[in-house]
């Protein structure tokens, strides 16, 4: 591997297979990065991407770039001519004409022309956290279809604070209808889940004609701007532990069980939308193109605001691609017909797992023309017939070859469940409930309760200390809440909020 620092390249540049360089003093936006090759021998001296193989020369692709931000590499593995895997790949999202979003969920779903939602204005129950007069309250961050601000509930001290997502105004090929329908339709899916891992929604609001989500504020921002921040690099340098991530794994997963026993797909799990709570503890937000499979709607009257409800058949997503490209199952990408969509998310923990480990998605998509995801779906191809049934098991055998990456997975346990989660048959791959299931994610300590009904919840975590004498002393295992920032604005406070981009 070259031991000098990437330089730079553009993402459309790195998917043809060209390279290009540009100055030190361009904005993020516009900088450009080297190929996964270069990146892992060095890390970044400044926030960028690292990009994985190759794509096919001359292929360009329409959509836009959203987000990237530069992570910890993967481990350097001296003398060996096989490259293990990419650095940090830039996300990439659907653009909100050609994503699936709401048009999957109406050609899945019949939904009537009004759903049955509670709004009001946002200034008669909400004010601006901001002590300058007239001063709205502080950016969270801006996204392809909204921005988020802090605000506070009136009546209350100026510690509850609430953050407050305002939606992009209506597209002009979308009728009114159909814009104000997708609003109600992710906040009705939103207001209806209730678990420690999934981030609350409390109002549907309007404000000088624009729509506005308030939902409960996590203080630490994304799971993404940790990783960037190289929290979670491997040794001595390393904030988190194997254990911290092991424990934000296993509440993934808890999260994601709960949205699908109760007839929901998230569809576009990924590191920007997975939050850290005031608590130390994971938050699942964004359900800009989550899909009710199975059960009423919870925007329909007959499930009076709930979900989970009247639950019968599995109902398939409509083909398309909706979501950030490292992130999504091949079936999904190869949009030859409908799918199931919880092994699409089965997958994306998957790769979610990856990113945090080594700092980087293991391949720019699930497509055979990338050199990663090739090498992975080699070892399947070469696996798969003397294993016809495609079950994992311990043993020298046991698992398909699926390149140096997955060598360096351990302890065994976890690489066998990973791969058992990245099947390329999303008829064989593992649910997320056998995931949970397994002997050794059942003996990874959690701190954070498994629900509402769990007693932990009386305790605050983040300080491991009693809110009420009655309640015995409880010792937690982990210390999630990441470091200050250096700089003064945090960082970790921000969250893009892009909801998917399923619009």
């Amino acid at each position: 591997m070259a031991n000098s620092p990437p330089s730079p390249v553009s993402p459309s540049s790195t998917l043809s297979g060209e390279h290009d360089t540009t100055t030190e003093n361009k904005s993020r936006s516009g900088r450009k990065h080297s190929s996964s090759s270069t990146a892992l021998s060095s890390i970044n001296k400044r926030p960028g991407v690292s990009w994985a193989g190759n794509g096919r020369p001359g292929k360009r692709h329409s959509w836009s770039r959203r987000r990237s931000a530069s992570q910890e590499q993967v481990p350097r593995l001296e003398d060996d001519e096989e490259k293990p895997t990419a650095g940090m790949l830039a996300t990439f999202s659907k653009p909100a004409a050609q994503g699936v979003g709401m048009k999957a969920r109406r050609l899945s779903l019949s939904l009537p022309d009004e759903f049955v939602v509670d709004c009001c204005e946002l200034d008669k129950e909400f004010k601006s956290s901001s002590l300058m007069p007239g001063k709205r309250g502080k950016c969270l961050g801006k996204g392809a279809t909204a921005e988020v601000r802090i605000m506070a509930r009136r009546g209350f001290n100026s510690e509850e604070l609430v953050a407050v997502k305002e939606f992009r105004t209506r597209d002009k090929a979308e009728s009114n209808e159909e814009y104000i329908q997708k609003i109600k339709s992710e906040y009705c899916i939103a207001k209806s889940l209730h678990h420690p891992n999934i981030v609350e929604t409390l109002r549907l609001c309007t404000n000088h004609g624009r729509w506005n989500h308030v939902m409960e504020f996590c203080a630490h921002g994304e799971l993404f701007s940790l990783v960037e921040r190289k929290l979670f690099a491997g040794g001595a340098e390393g904030y988190y532990s194997a254990d911290d991530r092991l424990c934000f794994f296993k509440q993934l997963l808890r999260g994601v069980d709960y949205l699908h026993s109760h007839g929901i797909a998230h569809r576009d799990i990924k590191l920007e939308n997975l939050l850290l709570h005031k608590d130390g503890h994971l938050k699942i937000s964004d359900f800009g193109v989550a899909e009710v499979f199975s059960g009423e709607h919870p925007g329909l009257r007959a499930a009076q605001g709930e979900c989970g409800k009247n639950m019968t058949d599995v109902r398939l997503s409509a083909p398309g691609i909706c979501g950030s490209l490292p992130y999504i199952a091949p079936e999904v990408l190869e949009k030859k017909g409908e799918y199931d969509p919880r092994p699409l998310d089965v997958w994306s923990c998957a790769i979610v797992y990856l990113t945090m480990t080594f700092g980087g998605c293991p391949w720019q998509a699930a497509k055979p023309e990338f050199e990663y995801y090739a090498r992975f779906k080699k070892g399947w191809d070469e696996w798969l017939p003397e294993h016809p049934d495609g079950k994992i098991f311990d043993g020298v055998d046991g698992h398909p070859k699926c390149g140096k990456l997955f060598s360096l997975i351990n302890p065994p346990a976890v690489k066998r469940l990973i791969l058992k989660m990245l099947h390329p048959n999303p008829d064989m791959r593992i649910t997320i409930r056998e995931a949970l299931e397994t002997h050794f994610m059942k003996n990874v300590n959690c701190c954070c309760p498994e629900n509402y009904e769990d007693p932990k919840c009386c305790v605050d975590a983040s300080k491991g200390t009693k809110i009420n004498k009655a309640v015995p002393m409880k010792k937690y295992l982990h210390h999630h809440i990441p470091p200050k920032p250096e700089s003064k604005i945090g960082r970790a406070l921000t969250h893009r909020f892009d909801m998917g981009d399923g619009y």
